[in-house]
């Protein structure tokens, strides 16, 4: 369980004079009309909620706090820096007191969720909550239930960690968010986003934390939490534009099980991830998001029909393809943490469908080589085609067991609208080659007649948490396993990698562009990609920052780099790629780059949205506290 947190005025310590100030603002919204004809689509309550110019003068001399941006400002000069804590210009007690009643006392003084572990933080301290944390560390679920903490806290800068885990014996902020707003109503959206643009404070925006790379963290800055938007609203005949069919709103903090449930339920299909715990309407469907149900109806991204959005001058609009396509296309793919704060969107979606799932593995052994091992895997990827193109979609490993010694896990094969009967006939050229090498396998198959009920069975709740490890990944496109030449390299590569001690964790899939939907910029390598191959690196528990990063440069260099020159002109899925990617503008954007950076300069001048490989993030640079790609520093301009 996450610590109970204190009043904010508690916390603060605000002397009585700046009380008595800060208690004479009310909360600063205003409700408005819940039709919205742009979207075609009620707004939920929480959006009803809004900050307006005329609530504005309601607060005085403190408007100025909270007014909206205004249309001339532009990035500012090199060498200038976000407000940090301890500035001179760093916000007052008081000023963060009116912040909080304007809010209505949603705004949350950062507590690291293992200060329970640490006496210094004796306000918390505790034992028994401090095990608790350290046991659930690594589950995901403790991590999105809180207003700051990210799922893989290398990148914030580990800078409170379980005491059974950490190196350091203190517990500081670190790298998180100084203070967050948990996020009930689309004004305190807009009250974070004026306040932070208009004391130019760095702002983080937090959903789950899922993303790789801690792109919802930052030292010294104003964190939007909108985990607990929660809201979903199912319309069985929804029409806009070009598209007619059932569809649902989603709240940004709706959850894939939440959704998934709620789908069932009714009997539909949503495309949505396949981790359990990841924020749908977040930073996965504006990263583009790919999806056991890819390979049928392409992207998450490619689902969206309309967004509410908070933009960086604090305005709330609503961005369908026909108000707004520019934004429309930019934020279907083009990065969360970049143009603005979604605070729901509608998205397709489709008929119930039925799903076979299996599991199975095989090994080297006496009577199977390291290179008859090989050939078995070989033989799988020369069918990634044809299992993509049936709407398949795989999640595989391959690791090391030993010198020449190595394992395949297939956990789960997911064969969407396959029967048993059909899973075994699209598999039978496989299996085939696999008894002709005589290696052994024993398939765990069972049909669902849904998806959930599918989803729920064949894929493991995620592992989050590890200090000592990252990732990296590529996208390798079809030409790699219908050219004979290239394929060869790319299983060469493949068998390197896991020969060096680096497991494979892959997907077989594709997410290319239904027929009739609107282009999005999600990354076009997805376009032409069979595979979505992850790999990683990991050190001791006591290694120094310096041997870190050597090992992180190993990865992106040397071990990645080979997976790079099989395909120079694919690219990587952003949400789950390596923090040091060169090249991050073609790798995670491709031709899109200069379009979608255009677009930034028009929708946020003042680079308010920051997030590390999102775009624009080039103008910026963290300074680092501990010497490695983390958001533990200043954030200044580059």
């Amino acid at each position: 369980m996450a610590p109970s947190t204190p009043s904010l005025l508690a916390v603060l310590g605000v002397c009585s004079q700046a009380f008595a100030a800060a208690a004479t603002v009310s909360v600063a919204a205003t409700t408005v009309s819940s039709s919205n004809s742009v979207a075609n689509a009620s707004y939920f309550v929480s959006e009803t909620q809004q900050l307006t110019e005329s609530v504005l003068r309601t607060l005085g001399s403190y408007k100025s706090l909270f007014k909206f941006g205004e249309a001339h400002l532009s990035l500012p000069a090199e060498g200038i820096c976000k407000v940090y804590p301890g500035d001179a210009a760093w916000p007052s007690a008081s000023k963060w007191s009116v912040l909080d009643q304007a809010l209505g006392g949603a705004l949350i003084k950062t507590v690291p969720l293992a200060a329970t572990c640490y006496p210094a933080w004796s306000a918390y301290y505790n034992q028994t909550a401090c095990e608790e944390i350290s046991d659930d560390w690594t589950v995901s679920y403790l991590h999105a239930a809180d207003p700051a903490s990210i799922m893989w806290p290398l990148f914030e800068g580990r800078s409170c960690l379980p005491t059974d885990i950490a190196t350091a014996s203190n517990c500081t902020i670190g790298g998180y968010s100084s203070y967050a707003v948990n996020v009930s109503t689309v004004a305190q959206i807009q009250l974070a986003v004026n306040f932070a643009r208009n004391h130019r404070l760095r702002l983080t925006v937090k959903n789950t934390g899922h993303d790789f790379n801690g792109k919802s963290t930052g030292a010294g800055s104003l964190g939007i939490w909108t985990h607990n938007l929660k809201d979903i609203a199912v319309y069985d005949e929804y029409h806009l534009g070009n598209y007619s069919g059932p569809a649902v709103k989603l709240g940004a903090g709706v959850q894939a099980i939440e959704v998934y449930e709620k789908a069932h339920e009714l009997g539909y299909t949503v495309v949505g991830g396949e981790g359990k715990t990841v924020g749908v309407a977040g930073g996965y469907v504006l990263g583009g998001g790919h999806s056991p149900m890819s390979s049928v109806y392409g992207l998450a991204a490619d689902q969206v029909l309309a967004l509410e959005v908070v933009l960086a001058n604090g305005r709330f609009v609503t961005v369908t393809e026909q108000s707004n396509p520019d934004l429309f296309w930019a934020l279907r793919g083009g990065g969360g943490g970049t143009y603005g704060v979604v605070t729901s969107i509608i998205t397709r979606l489709h008929p119930k469908i039925p799903v076979t799932v299996s599991t199975f593995s095989f090994m080297t052994s006496a009577n199977v080589t390291a290179d008859t091992f090989w050939a078995g895997v070989d033989a799988y990827m020369k069918r990634f085609p044809t299992n993509a193109d049936a709407g398949t979609y795989a999640y595989f490993w391959i690791i090391k067991l030993g010198e020449e010694s190595f394992e395949f896990l297939m956990n789960p094969y997911f064969a969407v609208n396959h029967t048993v009967a059909e899973f075994n006939t699209l598999m039978a050229p496989w299996f085939a080659d696999l008894d002709r090498l005589g290696i052994t396998y024993t398939p765990n198959t069972t049909y669902y007649d849904n998806f959930y009920d599918a989803w729920e069975a064949g894929f493991p709740l995620e592992t989050v948490g590890s200090v000592t490890m990252m990732t990296g990944s590529r996208l390798i496109p079809r030409e790699n396993f219908v050219n004979a030449t290239l394929f060869n390299q790319t299983t060469a590569a493949f068998r390197s990698t896991v020969s060096a001690g680096y497991s494979l964790l892959a997907f077989n899939l594709k997410a290319e562009l239904p027929a009739g939907y609107p282009e999005s910029a999600a990354n076009p390598a997805f376009r032409t990609t069979l595979m979505h191959a992850i790999t990683s690196t990991s050190w001791n528990s006591n290694a120094t920052n310096a041997e870190i990063l050597e090992t992180m440069n190993t990865l992106t260099y040397d071990v990645l780099g080979k997976w790079r020159r099989i395909c120079p002109d694919s690219g990587a899925y952003m949400s789950e790629a390596d923090i040091q990617e060169p090249d991050f503008q073609q790798a995670f954007y491709g031709d899109l780059y200069a379009r979608l950076y255009a677009l930034k300069q028009r929708w946020d001048p003042a680079g308010l949205f920051y997030a590390p490989t999102a775009v624009g993030s080039e103008d910026w640079e963290v300074m680092s506290m501990d010497g490695l790609p983390s958001q533990n520093g200043r954030l200044c301009r580059v």
